[in-house]
């Protein structure tokens, strides 16, 4: 079924969308993200992509964990990929009793991955209170290092160690997301 525009000429709506879109934009442009600003809670699939324990090749989403510590001298991160399922996906692949919290992960085969700093373009943490915040690789680095958050942190921010999505574009690292776990 069709929808129809009705007492309204196309162009007159097609412009009026474009007028509202750009007015929302604000004068930073579409998709700026300031150090510390609030991010939304990242979607889950039902299972990320199957890993190749050789190398981290095709594009998809991963679930890794950070290797700690980080050397503060590279300018790259170290995750462990393994593929994580969930809901009906983990008991179909895993059994119920290997997906506590509707949620399991194979550990083999797995894969040492690593992301260079330039190419992440996109880094969230979450906190045990399951806030999620925006920050940069740069800062991601430094947390796994033990270092004090930036001064935009929220009071009484801590980095906590739990797993992230990982989305990979053209074979590299260009998204981590972390995921809190209860």
């Amino acid at each position: 079924m069709r929808a129809r525009l009705v007492g309204a000429r196309p162009v007159v709506y097609l412009a009026a969308v474009c007028l509202a879109l750009t007015a929302c934009g604000g004068n930073e442009g579409p998709g700026t993200v300031e150090l510390y600003d609030r991010a939304p809670v990242p979607g889950v699939p039902d299972r990320t992509a199957a890993v190749d324990p050789t190398a981290l090749s095709p594009d998809g989403t991963y679930w890794a964990q950070l290797l700690l510590p980080v050397d503060p001298g590279e300018s790259s991160l170290t995750f462990r990929v393994t593929q994580a399922f969930f809901a009906d996906a983990c008991i179909e692949e895993l059994g119920i009793d290997d997906c506590p919290n509707d949620f399991g992960t194979l550990s083999e085969p797995s894969l040492d991955a690593i992301a260079a700093l330039t190419d992440l373009t996109s880094v969230t943490v979450v906190t045990d209170d399951r806030a999620n915040f925006a920050i940069t690789a740069d800062e991601l680095s430094s947390l796994a290092n033990g270092g004090a958050p930036a001064e935009r942190a929220p009071e009484g921010f801590a980095f906590m160690p739990f797993p992230f999505l990982l989305s990979v574009l053209d074979g590299k690292i260009v998204e981590a997301r972390q995921i809190w776990l209860p």
